[in-house]
């Protein structure tokens, strides 16, 4: 799998961004909103925002693997 993105990979990113398909602002406000509260009560949520995906997480399902084994895959394809 290739570390960068291809030329197709980055204008749908920029298409979704650009479109407000994926809307930023109201992400982090419905995390804000709630991100106290989980804090608090041991509950996760959260959102991985990167070059290779882009995740809105609220657990337990579909993920069945936690972040430890996520970062180690990464770090194995480097």
């Amino acid at each position: 799998m290739s570390i960068q993105r291809s030329e197709l990979q980055n204008e749908v990113a920029r298409a979704l961004v650009e479109s407000k398909a994926i809307d930023f602002e109201a992400v982090g406000k419905v995390l804000s909103k709630y991100g106290a509260r989980a804090a608090l009560s041991g509950d996760t949520i959260g959102a991985i925002l990167g070059r290779k995906c882009i995740d809105i997480c609220i657990p337990p399902e579909p993920y069945l693997i936690n972040a430890g084994e996520i970062g180690a895959k990464i770090g194995q394809e480097r």
